[in-house]
């Protein structure tokens, strides 16, 4: 594991954690499969969710979400090395991604959960469904609304901006980012 900043390893441990949906330790295809369906659903059933948005446009966008989360998948298989299909913690933390690695397999995912998560795609997520995706992806409601405080302007947060935080989420050596509120706070 190469040496750095604590707040980047608290990061790179809290987002193992969300990451392994069935919590054995590893990642697997599998994880990635659960930690889609969790967020479709969460969404789907979001009190912002009334009326109901088009059904076809919430299926397009639940297919984007979990081909992301395929791509995303391949990209640490990739960048592990793992032949067999499992990831560790510790070859998650000794391949830390760089700029163009995020852009090519981690930024669909980013994409397709802001997306679904802008249910009326007016570029903005709304308060509900910011703490229904980040709750089923797995952060405690206390850290989510702080989160949620720190990135909304009248009283929503700007898709792009979100997109922007998770990008600074997992490529900052920094402690100063909004996601490191997150860090280490799982919800039970």
């Amino acid at each position: 594991m190469p040496e750095d900043h604590p707040s980047r390893l608290a990061r790179l441990r809290t987002r193992f954690s969300l990451l392994d949906s069935d919590g054995d330790g590893r990642l697997q295809v599998e994880d990635f499969g659960l930690l889609a369906q969790r967020v479709i659903d969460a969404l789907a059933a979001s009190p912002a969710r009334f009326p109901r948005p088009d059904p076809h446009l919430i299926s397009a966008k639940a297919t984007d979400l979990l081909q992301g989360c395929r791509i995303y998948w391949q990209g640490l298989v990739t960048m592990t090395g793992s032949g067999d299909g499992v990831v560790t913690f510790e070859d998650y933390a000794a391949a830390i991604p760089d700029d163009a690695h995020f852009d090519h397999y981690a930024q669909p995912y980013v994409r397709a959960l802001a997306s679904l998560a802008d249910w009326n795609e007016d570029g903005q997520v709304e308060r509900a469904d910011f703490l229904a995706c980040m709750t089923a992806i797995g952060f405690a409601e206390p850290h989510v609304e702080r989160i949620y405080a720190e990135l909304s302007f009248d009283g929503a947060i700007a898709t792009e901006a979100w997109k922007a935080a998770i990008r600074d989420f997992y490529l900052s050596a920094t402690a100063d980012t909004p996601g490191q509120l997150l860090v280490g706070h799982r919800s039970a």
